[in-house]
């Protein structure tokens, strides 16, 4: 069949039937197999309140239905495959948890996690899900930060934050012996925080993880990945979420680099540390990431950017996939290279 085009270069698509994509492994194919669609925690869509009242109340559902019907259980599986010690503290006047390995572990190196959940939610069980993992199989201490985030806050609230908990662990690590990462929502404000961190005047972290996120940039994933979920395309969910009138980001300004480091001097860019994207073929983030990854490398920073075929957003959450057990090897290799420099 011959492709449509109107004069602004859209494609006409008719309907069809997407298969699971061919790279995938045995396991991760089952699982697209055996999926069917149910209810599960629907992330409110800023575009669709018009009043902080009637987000705060969606937010509070949101986080209920998170803990209890995904991140919980989910959390709890991973910390029994993945047996590591978790106790709570609070670091620079924020709460924070505190992974550190079984065994024996890297003394003189340690990373810093910033959760997912949409900027709303995620504090305890995402945080975990994506700390224990990086702490058992890396031998690294994990700081998960318990970050200020919306309806109760706005930017640059969680920025502030984890520049708190950055400048108490100075006291014990050089910079350069430092970590970052995040996934989803924590992937954006990991970067915002270095950009913060830079815009401060301080020392930059050895590392830093944008792993299911970027930091601005629309593109094709908001086609594909609703397409690949069985929604109606488009759903930008990462525009959605940085441009509502409510919510973390409803006061920032477009022009804001600290919201968009994407959009910042090429100088300042140049500032960032060793940075590596995950991302899947089928992710809303894949856009975000890969403008990310063009801002970085396009003012000389050390940037890797993995995609996976086929896969979704944060799929490395499955710790039973292969594919996950792939991105857990890249990101180990990633920080005992980059941080042992």
């Amino acid at each position: 069949m011959t492709e449509e085009l109107d004069n602004g270069g859209v494609v006409r698509v008719p309907a069809f039937d997407l298969p699971p994509s061919a790279a995938l492994s045995e396991i991760a194919r089952a699982g697209q197999s055996l999926r069917r669609p149910a209810a599960g925690p629907v992330i409110p869509r800023l575009s669709e309140f018009s009043s902080e009242e009637s987000f705060r109340e969606a937010v509070l559902a949101f986080r209920n239905q998170l803990d209890t019907g995904l991140a919980r259980p989910l959390s709890e599986t991973v910390h029994a495959a993945y047996p590591v010690r978790i106790e709570q503290a609070t670091l620079g006047g924020v709460p924070v948890e505190i992974f550190t390995p079984a065994g024996e572990f890297a003394q003189d190196q340690i990373l810093i996690n910033l959760h997912g959940g949409a900027f709303c939610a995620g504090a305890k069980y995402i945080a975990r899900v994506e700390s224990i993992p990086v702490c058992h199989l890396g031998g690294w201490k994990v700081v998960s930060v318990d970050y200020r985030q919306g309806f109760e806050h706005k930017f640059p609230a969680a920025s502030e934050d984890v520049a708190a908990v950055y400048s108490e662990l100075l006291k014990t690590y050089p910079a350069r012996r430092i970590g970052i990462f995040g996934g989803s929502a924590g992937g954006a404000i990991a970067s915002q925080a270095v950009a913060w961190l830079i815009e401060h005047g301080q020392p930059v972290p050895g590392a830093l993880g944008i792993f299911g996120a970027g930091t601005g940039g629309a593109g094709d994933s908001a086609y594909f990945s609703a397409i690949s979920s069985a929604q109606t395309p488009p759903f930008d969910l990462f525009a959605d979420l940085l441009g509502g009138k409510v919510g973390y980001f409803s006061d920032v300004r477009a022009d804001d680099y600290l919201v968009n480091p994407n959009i910042a001097p090429e100088a300042f860019r140049a500032q960032y540390p060793p940075t590596l994207l995950i991302t899947g073929t089928r992710a809303s983030d894949l856009s975000p990431a890969i403008a990310a990854h063009r801002a970085l490398a396009g003012a000389g920073v050390d940037a890797s950017l993995h995609v996976f075929d086929g896969l979704g957003h944060c799929f490395y959450y499955n710790i039973s996939l292969p594919e996950a057990q792939d991105a857990y090897a890249t990101i180990v290799r990633f920080y005992r290279e980059k941080l042992s420099r």
